[in-house]
């Protein structure tokens, strides 16, 4: 008789190096990996700002980078396609990323299909497709929420005007992860507080996952506790370097919970990414929306989660995430977004058929969707 095997759940994590000035080491960093023509991708508003430039010289005379600084604020399948066409022109032998999520995630992707065949729309949204091993990939963040310096994940737009599709495998974990906080000082105001509800975003439901990886329950709920102290901090004075780096910590933290699976109000960001709103806000959004249906079915870990953030146990979490994020200056509804659906029955079809809800502890109705999405956008569903 056949059976089936289940392969344990497993932590994978890059190699970690968290300090002021941390940069500096980037250099032996490519000599100890053996690369010797890193490809640097980065994007406009970083080249602009004078960061890809230190990431330049960073690389050191014995690996002078091609830099690909094409990236698109919502990264596309063509983005991916031109970096990794540039990657083979250039003769390249490993990837180091320096941006915000898209621009990680679009280095992942340019680092898979480095060594593995066809396009990125042969991998992205196409489930169990096979690959092997990506080109070494070293990433640099300069934003303090995706997590995608620590995740399995990576999400790609086909468009424009489509929303992201993605591609979970351990050949995405970078082998490196080089957290400097002096590379979030020129970040907008916005960004950081954008961010920060995406890096909380992440350990939330991350934490409230069924699905478990060794330590991983320990590490979103970290990243929630370090979040809650520091993320306002981190908001009102972009100098406040302790802050900074510990948002840079509860990111990372928010990429291992990751590897758990998230759940609605993911579902309900992916779903809403389709007219160019930041996803930090999207998700921020989303838990507004559904974490208070979640709760009644977990009292005891969202219990956990409003204890972490330094509240009581009787209050919401919903209200609790809208109130920092009106805090923050961001929107808490789609409504305060000026989000407008195109159909909202179709908006809820997808929501409920998405991934997210794989290893959410509720996985809510069609209808509950087409409610939560009606009482954030201000109407009736």
């Amino acid at each position: 008789m056949s059976q089936t095997m289940h392969l344990p759940s497993a932590l994978i994590l890059p190699r970690v190096l968290c300090a002021a000035g941390a940069l500096s080491v980037l250099a032996a960093e490519l000599e100890s990996m053996g690369i010797r023509r890193p490809l640097l991708v980065t994007d406009q508003g970083l080249v602009a700002a004078g960061l890809a430039a230190q990431a330049v010289v960073a690389c050191g005379q014995a690996a002078p980078p091609s830099v690909f600084d094409s990236v698109t604020e919502n990264p596309l399948f063509a983005d991916v396609d031109r970096g990794a066409a540039w990657y083979s022109r250039e003769h390249c032998d490993g990837v180091v990323a320096l941006g915000g999520g898209s621009v990680i995630d679009t280095a992942k992707m340019i680092a898979l299909l480095a060594t593995n065949p066809g396009s990125v729309a042969d991998y992205a949204g196409v489930r169990n497709a096979a690959h092997g091993p990506a080109a070494p990939l070293i990433v640099i963040p300069t934003t303090a929420g995706t997590g995608s310096e620590a995740s399995p994940s990576a999400g790609i737009h086909p468009d424009a005007t489509t929303a992201s599709v993605g591609m979970n495998s351990r050949h995405l974990v970078p082998k490196l992860a080089i957290l400097d906080p002096d590379l979030t000082i020129s970040l907008p105001t916005r960004l950081v507080a954008a961010t920060g509800v995406d890096a909380l975003s992440h350990c939330i439901e991350g934490f409230l996952s069924k699905k478990d990886i060794p330590l991983g329950k320990s590490i979103a709920l970290d990243g929630i506790a370090r979040a809650a102290r520091h993320l306002r901090r981190a908001v009102a004075d972009r100098n406040d370097a302790q802050a900074r780096g510990e948002m840079m910590l509860a990111a990372f933290a928010g990429g291992a919970a990751i590897g758990m699976g998230l759940g609605p109000a993911h579902a309900i960001a992916i779903a809403c990414s389709d007219q160019g709103f930041h996803h930090g806000v999207l998700s921020g959004i989303g838990l507004v929306a559904t974490l208070d249906a979640t709760s009644t079915r977990v009292p005891e870990r969202a219990a956990e989660v409003l204890n972490a953030l330094g509240l009581e146990r009787t209050e919401s979490l919903g209200q609790a995430i809208a109130s920092l994020m009106r805090e923050l200056g961001l929107p808490a509804t789609l409504a305060e977004l000026k989000y407008v659906p195109r159909n909202l029955e179709a908006l809820a079809q997808a929501v409920h058929q998405s991934h997210f809800n794989l290893f959410a502890p509720f996985h809510p109705t069609t209808s509950d969707y087409a409610g939560m999405l009606a009482a954030s956008l201000g109407s009736k569903p």
